[in-house]
C-alpha cells in the first residue's frame, strides 16, 4: 500500500472516533449540557413589592416564570431549568420532568414518583394528594412527611402538566415550623408556563 493511503485511512478512523466522543462518548455530556443563562437569574422587571420574579429560559420549549419573597435565598438548580430556595429552616426547587409520552402526569405521580419517594424519604408518610388548577393548568399536589435525624419534616410536591414537560415545586420545612405556609402557598400559586 503506498503511504496516501494509509494516512487517510488513519485520518479516518481518528475522525470517526472523534465523531463518536462527541455523540455518545464522556464529551458528549459537555456539549449537551445546559448552562443557565444569566438573564434567567436577574429578577424580572417589575416585581411585586417584597417578591422577586424570574422568568426560566433555560430549557427549550418549557419556559416558565415563578415569583418568591425577596428574603428567600434563590439560585441557580443542579440541573438545566431549576432553582433552589432557602428560607428560615426550609428548603425548595423548581425544575422540569420529563414525563413518558405513554403516561398521563397523574399516572406517572402514583405510579412512579411515589413510589420513588417512599423509598428515598425515610419514615414517608403520605398526607395529601389532590388536583387543583394554578395558573390555568392542571396541577397535582402530593403532601408527606418525613423523618430526618428524629426531626419530622412536612414535605409538598407540586406537579404542574406542561406541553412538553412538567413543572415540579419542591418543598420541605420543620413539621414544627407553619410560619411559611403562607408564602409557599403564594410561590406555588405564582408558577406559570411562558410558552
Amino acid at each position: 500500500m503506498n503511504k496516501k493511503v494509509i494516512a487517510v485511512a488513519v485520518a479516518a478512523v481518528a475522525a470517526l472516533v472523534v465523531l463518536y466522543l462527541y455523540s455518545f462518548g464522556p464529551l458528549a455530556k459537555q456539549r449537551h449540557a445546559a448552562r443557565p443563562r444569566p438573564e434567567s437569574l436577574k429578577p424580572a422587571a417589575g416585581t411585586v413589592q417584597g417578591t422577586v420574579a424570574y422568568h426560566n429560559r433555560d430549557s427549550r420549549e418549557n419556559y416558565y416564570g415563578i415569583t418568591v419573597p425577596k428574603a428567600w435565598q434563590t439560585r441557580a438548580g443542579e440541573k438545566p431549568g431549576s432553582y433552589s430556595f432557602s428560607f428560615g429552616a426550609g428548603a425548595g426547587t423548581v425544575e422540569l420532568m420529563d414525563v413518558p409520552d405513554n403516561s398521563t402526569l397523574e399516572l406517572y405521580i402514583l405510579s412512579q414518583e411515589e413510589p420513588r419517594l417512599k423509598a428515598a424519604a425515610p419514615g414517608f408518610a403520605r398526607r395529601n394528594y389532590g388536583k387543583q388548577t394554578v395558573g390555568g393548568v392542571e396541577a397535582f399536589r402530593l403532601a408527606y412527611r418525613s423523618l430526618i435525624d428524629g426531626t419530622e419534616y412536612e414535605n409538598a410536591r407540586e406537579y404542574f402538566t406542561g406541553q412538553d414537560m412538567a413543572g415540579v415545586m419542591t418543598f420541605t420545612t420543620p413539621r414544627t415550623d407553619s410560619s411559611f405556609r403562607a408564602a409557599i402557598d403564594s410561590v406555588i400559586n405564582g408558577f406559570k408556563w411562558e410558552n
